[in-house]
């Protein structure tokens, strides 16, 4: 059968498109038992920016795949997903080869405003391209079909994403932890706060992928979700020796409690934990996921989940010396470069 994948840059259309899209995300994971999309591409439908291309095809009259790359970022990403009665026919494999001929296409935030490349090395007098890398493609919980998936199209394994939970046994046995006197912890403030956030969130995660690139619009996007609630985004600061400032923001930790769960299974999540560089080797980290467990527990919920690299040794060990165990693994393809 003839696989005909239309695409274009973002936003999505409108709320039809979109909730045809959120409507294929909910067949596939109440088939497969994991989200077949995350969240940041879940913010990217409403996104408008050239930078995200939203892939799409029809059978039967029905949104029967969707795809979506980002180009932003040190490497484009692509996250897709079948409706299940539409799968084992070559669809995400077409999907796949669409996503990966798109991210192997010039970014256009790298053009000026007259669509000329940004200066680089030059050749014969002509801007010499710089090609861009490998595109990287997320599965979700390790499936056995995106294995098999992968293994066709000639992608190995780059990332391992754990996603490890622990039970939460009520406020009294998750108490608030003491604070080091020179430090103090309080709420984020809307609109005041989020500024110093995001650059505080860029020093903690620095290197990382996509936790580093987050902006000011990127954050205010979350907190428009349902599930935002300024309290359980918690900052550290260290207060400044008298007659030096204002306060350093050192540290936060944020939680997320989606909405619509039955009081006796809520699961709460450690968002980010986050500390800047300078404040790192003072056991923070430990410090703060204990302050987000006991906000977790205080507002109801019976399981905390988190996600963490699984090269990342030592947030994995404060994790689980924090009585956190595996529940889940989202793995990260990419095809090998040429060498």
């Amino acid at each position: 059968m003839e696989t005909a994948i239309l695409w274009h840059t973002g936003p999505l259309i409108d709320d039809v498109e979109i909730a045809q899209v959120h409507d294929l995300a909910a067949a596939a994971e109440r088939e497969d038992g994991v989200a077949a999309l995350s969240e940041q591409p879940l913010l990217n439908l409403r996104e408008a920016t050239d930078d995200v291309v939203h892939l799409l095809t029809w059978r039967a009259g029905e949104l029967a795949g969707y795809a979506q790359v980002d180009k932003r970022g040190e490497a484009p990403s692509a996250e897709l997903v079948v409706r299940p009665e539409h799968r084992r026919h070559g669809l995400g494999f077409h999907l796949l080869g669409s996503a990966a001929d798109r991210a192997a296409e010039p970014r256009p935030s790298d053009h000026d405003h007259d669509d000329r490349p940004h200066p680089g090395t030059e050749t014969d007098g002509e801007p010499a391209r710089t090609p861009r890398p490998p595109l990287r493609v997320w599965a979700h919980g390790d499936l056995l079909a995106a294995r098999g998936l992968a293994a066709r199209a000639g992608y190995d394994v780059v990332r391992e994403l754990l996603v490890l939970e622990r039970p939460l046994d009520g406020p009294g046995a998750h108490p608030r932890p003491v604070v080091p006197t020179d430090l103090r912890l309080r709420a984020f403030v809307p609109g005041d706060d989020d500024a110093a956030w995001v650059a505080a969130n860029a020093l903690a995660f620095a290197h990382h992928p996509e936790q580093g690139r987050l902006t000011v619009d990127d954050l205010r996007a979350r907190m428009r979700e349902d599930w935002f609630d300024a309290a359980g985004l918690l900052l550290l600061e260290r207060d400044p020796a008298p007659g030096e400032g204002a306060p350093e923001l050192v540290g936060f930790v944020w939680t997320k409690i989606p909405t619509g769960q039955p009081d006796s299974a809520r699961e709460g999540e450690i968002y980010v934990v986050g500390v800047v560089p300078s404040a790192q080797g003072e056991g923070l980290g430990r410090l703060l996921t204990a302050v987000g467990l006991a906000h977790l527990a205080e507002r109801g919920a019976t399981i905390a989940v988190l996600y963490v690299d699984g090269d990342n040794v030592p947030a994995v060990r404060t994790y689980e010396r924090a009585g956190f165990t595996r529940r889940a693994v989202h793995v990260q393809y990419a095809r090998p470069t040429a060498r």
